[in-house]
């Protein structure tokens, strides 16, 4: 009998992590039960993952795979650019160490100095990805 209490907990919960994805994303319970079992049922992750995809109309995304020693000047070059809206920097393992929103040349001028902290850090460091938002 215990074992069946915990079956319908673990279920339970189940459910109540898809309606939140669900309610929050307006996705169906299937579209919810796919993203959180790609995420091992980690609602934040999954959540993450959604917002992610949900990128507004009018804006588009690209992936780069990037050393570590050229990071820095991959961010600098990509905010030159302009019509950037965001850029997330994500370590191998696939954690963001760098989700910045980015408006106007301003913005490079006080995102130097993060930059070159962020060199001192990464310099030794394995290939990263660089997720570029930008305006159609």
């Amino acid at each position: 009998m215990p074992e069946e209490e915990g079956d319908s907990m673990e279920e339970r919960e189940k459910l109540e992590k898809m309606d939140l994805l669900r309610n929050r994303f307006k996705i169906s319970y299937a579209r919810a039960r796919e993203v959180l079992e790609q995420n091992g049922w980690d609602a934040v992750a999954a959540a993450v993952q959604l917002e992610e995809e949900q990128t507004p109309s009018g804006f588009f995304t690209e992936e780069l795979k990037v050393s570590g020693r050229d990071l820095v000047e991959t961010l600098k070059r990509i905010l030159h650019e302009g019509n950037v809206n965001r850029i997330i920097v994500r370590d191998p393992k696939g954690y963001e160490i760098l989700n910045l929103p980015v408006g106007g040349a301003v913005v490079f001028a006080l995102v130097l100095p993060m930059l070159t902290a962020l060199s001192a850090v990464v310099i030794l460091a394995l290939d990263y990805t660089v997720v570029v938002e930008r305006s159609s």
